[in-house]
């Protein structure tokens, strides 16, 4: 059985298929579209976007909604990852280095965002020229801190608990990747399993809290410690970013992992139990964020002040409800049927599974853009009320984010192994 398991997991560095090709052509496609639209951000400024300051519209857009996205995502690909070490969940141990490569590849996307947004990306460098000066008094600074020791410690995590598999099948890989396995092979020992589980299990520990800490913490504060900002300064950001993050996450875990199965033929090591286990997951993180939905808009409703309840009447009532009205009859939606084949297994279908899954990720991001964007519009100072329109700039940059998240994740099934093999063991 293991040898036949072994057999499977190096299939993909052998065989090639030709959706394989045409999917790479497609993507590099994308890219190559929002590079070009990048490049025209560059020499002509920022003014190709739909960003325009305070008072005329929104200086914050797609970018940094896809930014607060994708580092949502990354959260729950290592919290699930962490999860199955820490509580040694044997059964959701075949999607663990799946969901911890979103994690890594997310996190990427998330920095590029904001270079993207930043307009002139040497200016990045601010934040390192004067980080001491900077972590004072900047929250950004802060942000920047933390999810880069985030993507630090998840490669690590990566790295680490892959090597016994790279050892075991070192010789059976093709010649040029062996290169790159001797690399991270260096002082590789058989015996180094047991050191191996213990620095994983605290390595998931630290990532656990940092996951907090991330997404129920800085970038939450970036939003609610701003006094000055309508429909943010709330001390509910913490924990409704986090769930938002959570449940915006398995979404993915569970598209990419279905994709995989079908793709790979992995269909009796990823078992349906897995995709019934984190539905149940999701649908609970879906609920839970809909009653945080209520306690905003009745908080504000009720006892907000002038500012507050302009925002709020606008997504209720004005311009931006049908965005609102869809995120929430499209939350409640998903919520009845993930719920459904809870409480009757026999509903339960993995292809619907995978479509509320897409819909539940689509939903998140419309969410993060009713968060971002109202607020800008409808500011304290006596301004009229602006608007905000994406270009095809800002959604071919976007678009081109998700296609090299994807290249990203097909070059690594075809050099690394995506499960973890039972040769990693110590002999």
């Amino acid at each position: 059985m293991e040898e036949v398991f072994e057999e499977k997991v190096l299939r993909p560095f052998y065989h090639t298929s030709r959706n394989f090709y045409l999917a790479t052509l497609f993507l590099l496609a994308v890219i190559g579209l929002a590079g070009y639209a990048w490049l025209t951000q560059l020499t002509q400024g920022l003014s190709v976007t739909g960003m325009r300051t305070l008072g005329a519209g929104a200086p914050w857009g797609v970018y940094i909604i896809t930014f607060i996205w994708y580092v949502g995502i990354a959260h729950g690909g290592i919290a699930v990852s962490a999860a199955i070490r820490i509580m040694k969940l044997k059964q959701y141990k075949p999607i663990a280095r799946i969901a911890e490569l979103i994690t890594i590849i997310t996190l990427m996307m998330a920095g590029l965002c904001i270079i993207f947004d930043i307009g002139r990306p040497d200016r990045a460098f601010n934040m390192l020229l004067y980080y001491g000066e900077r972590i004072k008094t900047s929250l950004l600074t802060w942000d920047l801190t933390v999810v880069f020791t985030y993507l630090v410690l998840s490669i690590t995590y990566l790295v680490i608990t892959m090597r016994g598999d790279l050892a075991a099948i070192y010789d059976r890989v093709p010649k040029p990747y062996r290169l790159i396995y001797k690399i991270l092979l260096i002082g590789y020992e058989n015996r180094e399993r047991e050191k191996v589980e213990q620095v994983s299990w605290w390595l998931a520990v630290c990532l656990i809290v940092l996951m907090a800490l991330l997404s129920g913490g800085v970038v939450a504060w970036l939003f609610g410690l701003m006094v000055s900002q309508p429909g943010w300064f709330s001390a509910v950001q913490g924990p409704y970013f986090l769930t938002a993050a959570l449940a915006s996450a398995i979404a993915a875990v569970i598209v990419v992992a279905a994709i995989i199965r079908r793709t790979l033929g992995w269909h009796e090591e990823i078992n349906l139990d897995i995709f019934k286990g984190l539905s149940k997951m999701l649908a609970v993180l879906i609920l839970i964020y809909l009653w945080f939905i209520l306690h905003e808009q009745l908080t504000i409703q009720y006892a907000g002040p002038i500012p507050e309840r302009e925002i709020s009447n606008a997504m209720l009532f004005g311009r931006i409800a049908p965005i609102f009205w869809t995120v929430i009859g499209g939350l409640i939606a998903t919520h009845i049927y993930l719920a459904a084949q809870a409480i009757r297994p026999s509903l339960f279908s993995l292809k619907r599974t995978v479509i509320t899954s897409i819909v539940v990720l689509a939903l998140f991001w419309l969410k993060r853009y009713l968060i971002v964007v109202p607020t800008l519009l409808y500011t304290r100072l006596p301004f009229t009320e602006g608007s905000y329109t994406p270009t095809w700039v800002e959604w071919s940059i976007v678009a081109g984010t998700l296609a090299i998240s994807a290249l990203m994740y097909m070059i690594f099934t075809k050099i690394f192994p995506l499960m973890e093999l039972e040769h990693g063991e110590e002999t």
